[in-house]
């Protein structure tokens, strides 16, 4: 598969999802609750999108993501796709418009990392497309991101997740005298912006993220000069099925040197 066909395919999904929620009062309705998620009614409309686009092509592909699991579609998959139909869910049922839908291509059909992904789009209900292949750099619609931050900036701007979960580090207190926080709802977006200058950093301490919420952003922001690692400063490099993920992504070494340490206290 190329790059485009991967961009189209997402493009279709995000399409799908739009028309989905502008014709369904109800698309925020809760179809299934787990532990730790929600599967709602856009999600599946989402997750049906991706698999009429793949059929649509003649293409057949193993699938691992949020809502459905681990599935085939078609009869011989020549590739995978990791696959969050909607994130930032509950900012698309609240009406905020800040939410994706990610794609990560690999072509291993059988066990697979973060290392293995080839390619990469994420595509945000506002139009907006984000995409990467490996080794050739990240861009942001159609144009190559630079190694630039956006607008000026007195401290570093970083979203943080750190809520809903009993425990939250000490360290989050201390980086907050320095770091202007911001949580935006969106995970994978988030990454991208980290990628693209808009925000200086991401840092998830809650234990929650799974590979399909950040494994098309985590080649966006590498290809684009960033790395992604745990709270101990470790490269990720878990398989794609991965869950329980605490991570910081960043592009200044200097910034995830300091997050590491302080999260370390």
């Amino acid at each position: 598969m190329e790059i485009e066909t991967l961009i189209e395919i997402g493009t279709e999904v995000r399409d799908v999802i739009c028309s989905y929620i502008k014709e369904n009062v109800d698309y925020g309705e809760m179809i299934v609750q787990r532990a730790k998620d929600i599967t709602r009614k856009m999600d599946m409309a989402a997750e049906h999108a991706l698999d009429d686009a793949l059929l649509a092509r003649d293409l057949s592909a193993r699938i691992i993501s949020e809502e459905l699991g681990d599935r085939v579609v078609g009869t011989q998959p020549g590739f995978m796709l990791v696959f969050d139909p909607i994130d930032g869910s509950t900012n698309a049922t609240c009406g905020i418009p800040f939410f994706c839908t990610s794609l990560a291509y690999t072509e291993k059909t059988d066990v697979a990392t973060f290392d293995d992904i080839s390619m990469a789009v994420i595509c945000d209900i506002q139009g907006n497309t984000y995409c990467a292949e490996q080794g050739k750099g990240a861009f942001f619609n159609g144009k190559p991101i630079k190694n630039e931050r956006r607008g000026t900036r007195l401290k570093p701007v970083v979203s943080v997740y750190s809520y809903g979960v009993p425990d939250v580090p000490p360290g989050l207190v201390e980086l907050g005298k320095s770091l202007i926080i911001r949580a935006l709802g969106s995970i994978a977006l988030d990454m991208c912006y980290a990628a693209d200058g808009t925000l200086d950093g991401v840092i998830d301490t809650r234990g929650l993220v799974s590979g399909y919420d950040i494994m098309a952003s985590a080649l966006i922001l590498k290809e684009a000069g960033g790395r992604l690692t745990d709270l101990g400063g470790k490269p990720v490099a878990n398989d794609v099925r991965v869950t329980g993920l605490s991570i910081i992504g960043t592009k200044n070494s200097e910034l995830r040197d300091r997050i590491v340490r302080t999260l370390a206290i």
